[in-house]
Order: structure tokens, then C-alpha cells, then sequence
């Protein structure tokens, strides 16, 4: 394949994988389909001594430098911002590549390093852009990294001393937004049900590892407020779903596998109390969730919930501002555990007898959400 012009603009692709085979299986299909495209690789080495970044330039078979890189703080968004803008900047000036695959640390999340890489194209110049946010994962690893309880640490997807994240929030920091799911090893069943309910719409699904994936996502053009609009608490939305679905108001059951999804939402408030009781139900299963929520007690926030694998965080993630608090719950599972969600969900909502009492009574209670949401605002009453 010929070399680009110099004044062409060229495609950058960020690649996301859960563990370390995955991710030199999918440099080592793609870079040798194109040998006119280069690959900067991450890896975060944890030491005795803490952390270090390490950077290797890959084209084909062949490594073109493997240094190690000094950063005042070692992280996939800091090496993303200080390291991989200048060097994907200045690879995109040597006419010898076509296109530039940035190979994050394995566990890294996907939308932090699109957001970093966009913008320091942007500020470097250049003639790039980003294309595309792929994730790939094998077919053998998936059901067990969305459903297993399994952590960083025993999928050597660790990006910091004692980290310890599920597997299913790496998955979920990684597939709903990529732009282009690869799947090694094939997909059906319940692996392609899996996929397809947590992956969002309008991003394309690769079953052929063997194919020329990277030519497809060089040919995308990644939209960054369309990645973070999926996850991010007051857009929160499903994913693709299963291509055999049995619906009903809820959401739905796959025709050709155990995978099922909830999509629970009211515009009541959820009682403290009971939304903890709820919380845990669904951190307890083979199960992932993303959404947001509103109590009486904190009525100008948005609260978001993510995780999976018996991890499910909570926080304050935005203020309603004028419009109107609303909760969506967006779950996805498989096997047993779909009505113990709904009923858990339907317990949490505050009563009709609760809601006429109004807001003012919720405002001098203890809240039992502190712990985790922090003290209320006298501002925002968050």
C-alpha cells in the first residue's frame, strides 16, 4: 500500500482491550493487514517504587522504539494528554503512515482517552483525526468479565497500585463507547446477546477477528458527544439489543440465549432507605448497570449509578437545573435475577401516599445516602 500525501488528512483509531492478550492478538491481526499503519502502545508498569509508563512503536512484526517515559503522574488519561497527543502529532507528519492505532493500557477506559487524544489533536494540529473508539475482546472472556465478579487484579487489566475494579466496569468503560466492537472468536448466543444489549446504537459490531477491522474504524468518524451521551447519567440510554427479543414494558428477554435487559424508569423519587436495599439486590447478581436516580432529600441532583460485578458506584453528576428529575435504570443480566431487580426497583419508588407528602418533610432527616453522595448542599440541596 502506497505511503499518504503529506497534506492528506489521516485516520487515528484508540484501541481498548480488557486484558493483555487481547490487546497484542488484535495489534498483531491489524498491523499486519496494514503495514503502512503504525501503533503507539501504553502499558502502565506497576513496581515496587509505583508506576511508570512505557511506549512502544509498533509497525507489522517489527518494533520501532520501546522507551520508557518520565510523567510527574502516571495515569492513562495523564499519558493520553502528555504523551500520546505529541507523538500521534508528530507520526502523523512522516508520510510513511496512513493512519496511527493508539494502544491504551489494558483495563483503560475507552472515553477518557478519545476525550484527551481529540483534544490535543486539536490544540497540536495536524493533518488527523480521530476515527474511531474501538474495544476488543474475545468471545471466550466476555460473558464472564459482564457477569463474573472477577477484578482487575485477576484479569491483569490493573492500571494502578490496588486497583481493584470489576471486570464488568472495565467492560462498561470500554464497549458502550466504542464506535466499533470487535469480538475474537466469534459471537453467538449468548456472547452476541451480551454484546449487542450493552454496546450502543450506532456503533458496529465486528464477528471476524480475521477480517480488516481497522480499515472499517479508520473509515468511521468518532463522535465524542455521542460516546459520552450513553453512559453519562441524565442521557443515559440502551444499548443495541439483542437481535431475538421476546419485549415487555420493561425491556426484554433474548429468544436465543439466557441474556435479558430492564429498562425501569418513573418520575417519582426513590425512597433513601429502600434505594439502598435496591442498589445492593442488583450489585448482588450476574449483572450490569448504568443509569441515574432522584431522592426527595437531595431534589436538585442528578444521581448516577454504573458497575457490575458485585461493584455499582453512586454519585452527584449533574443538577436538574429546569428540567424535570426523572429515574432510568438501564440493567442488563443473564439466567435468574430479572424479576428480584423489577421488584426490588418498584419497592424503591416512593408510595402515592409518600409523594403527597412533598419534598419538606425528606429535608430534616438523616440521610442515609451521605456515605456515599456526601453532605447535602445548603445551595443546591444536594
Amino acid at each position: 500500500m502506497s505511503a499518504a500525501a503529506p497534506s492528506q488528512t489521516r485516520p487515528v483509531a484508540v484501541l481498548a482491550t480488557i486484558n493483555p492478550i487481547d490487546r497484542e492478538v488484535a495489534l498483531l491481526s491489524a498491523l499486519t493487514d496494514r503495514s503502512d499503519v503504525v501503533a503507539v502502545v501504553h502499558d502502565i508498569e506497576l513496581g515496587a517504587h509505583g508506576a511508570r509508563l512505557r511506549r512502544r512503536l509498533l509497525s507489522g512484526t517489527e518494533t520501532l522504539e520501546d522507551v520508557q517515559v518520565d510523567l510527574d503522574h502516571v495515569c492513562p488519561s495523564c499519558a493520553v494528554r502528555e504523551d500520546a497527543g505529541p507523538t500521534v502529532a508528530h507520526l502523523l507528519e512522516d508520510p510513511r503512515w496512513a493512519g496511527v492505532v493508539l494502544a491504551l493500557p489494558p483495563g483503560a477506559e475507552l472515553l477518557p482517552a478519545t476525550a484527551g487524544l481529540t483534544a490535543a489533536l486539536g490544540e497540536l494540529g495536524g493533518p488527523g483525526v480521530l476515527a474511531a473508539g474501538i474495544a476488543y475482546v474475545s468471545a471466550e472472556l466476555l460473558p464472564g468479565a459482564v457477569l463474573g465478579d472477577s477484578d482487575a487484579s485477576a484479569g491483569d487489566a490493573a492500571i494502578a497500585p490496588g486497583d481493584d475494579r470489576a471486570l464488568a466496569e472495565i467492560v462498561l468503560g470500554q464497549m458502550p463507547p466504542a464506535d466499533l466492537v470487535v469480538l475474537d472468536g466469534g459471537a453467538t448466543g449468548r456472547v452476541r446477546d451480551l454484546a449487542d444489549a450493552v454496546r450502543r446504537p450506532g456503533s458496529e459490531l465486528v464477528t471476524d477477528a480475521h477480517s480488516d477491522w481497522l480499515s472499517r474504524a479508520f473509515a468511521l468518524r468518532h463522535s465524542l458527544a455521542h460516546a459520552e451521551a450513553h453512559l453519562h447519567a441524565t442521557s443515559a440510554a440502551p444499548g443495541v439489543g439483542a437481535g431475538s427479543v421476546r419485549p415487555d414494558e420493561h425491556g426484554w428477554q433474548a429468544a436465543d440465549s439466557d441474556v435479558w435487559a430492564l429498562d425501569l424508569h418513573t418520575s417519582a423519587a426513590l425512597h433513601p432507605a429502600r434505594l439502598i436495599e435496591a442498589i445492593d439486590l442488583v450489585a448482588s447478581g450476574a449483572r450490569v448497570v448504568w443509569g441515574r436516580f432522584w431522592v426527595p432529600n437531595r431534589p436538585d441532583s442528578v444521581c448516577g449509578l454504573y458497575g457490575g460485578g458485585r461493584q455499582v458506584s453512586v454519585g452527584v453528576a449533574d443538577h436538574w437545573g429546569g428540567a424535570e428529575p426523572s429515574t432510568r435504570w438501564l440493567v442488563v443480566g443473564a439466567g435468574s435475577g430479572r424479576e428480584d431487580v423489577l421488584a426490588a426497583f418498584q419497592r424503591a419508588v416512593l408510595t402515592p401516599a409518600e409523594q403527597d407528602e412533598g419534598l419538606l418533610p425528606w429535608l430534616g432527616r438523616m440521610d442515609p445516602l451521605e456515605p456515599y453522595l456526601g453532605a447535602r448542599s445548603a445551595t443546591h440541596l444536594a
